[in-house]
């Protein structure tokens, strides 16, 4: 005599289907979080490196203690959920402070520095990188300053304050105090993410 076949039945198909859906409402957006944090990293890494690049070449002789202002890279850097495209010239640019780039990026990169015009040297390093990776019309800021100190220990007078990503630059403070309690939240010569509301 034959055992007859057994299968699923319909409720127990039906409660598997559920576990599933539950479980992709919950996976499907974290993993879509994870790939815009994995984009937003490439702001803070390419700051880093355009840092350390300008502190380089702030300690060669040919720069007499200064940086370099790159300006705006690339040149026509849109922000948004696409890759900018770096063109002959924004590299060449770029290769100055001997910073290299490879391939389009998220983040537009702003590099100024204080009483200098592009393509100049100046006090007061101010790098950050712009972008919105996630598309809702609020750009995420990655912002790094490193003032250039006298040698009472106070960063050297300019006119440039640590306030990027926003439109106008305000004075800049000339002692540490008034510095640290106009701008808590500023490690000199440390990347700081502004306006991040993206994850």
């Amino acid at each position: 005599m034959k055992k007859a076949a057994k299968g699923f039945t319909l409720i127990e198909l039906m409660i598997v289907v559920a576990i599933i859906g539950i479980l992709a409402a919950i996976a499907i957006p974290n993993f879509l979080r994870y790939q815009l944090r994995a984009k937003f990293s490439e702001l803070k890494e390419n700051v880093n490196s355009v840092f350390k690049s300008e502190e380089s070449l702030r300690q060669g002789e040919a720069s007499s203690g200064k940086y370099y202002a790159l300006g705006p890279v690339p040149a026509t850097c849109v922000t948004g959920t696409a890759k900018n495209a770096w063109i002959n010239t924004d590299v060449a640019n770029a290769q100055k402070t001997d910073w290299v780039v490879e391939g389009k990026t998220y983040g537009c990169y702003p590099i100024e520095t204080v009483d200098a015009t592009l393509g100049t040297l100046g006090l007061h390093l101010t790098v950050y990188a712009e972008s919105d990776i996630d598309g809702d019309a609020s750009n995420g800021c990655v912002f790094l300053f490193k003032p250039t100190f006298g040698s009472g220990g106070d960063p050297a007078a300019g006119t440039k304050s640590p306030a990027a990503c926003t439109v106008a630059p305000v004075a800049f403070p000339t002692t540490m105090a008034a510095a640290t309690a106009n701008v808590p939240s500023i490690g000199f010569g440390q990347p700081v993410v502004l306006n991040d509301n993206t994850f």
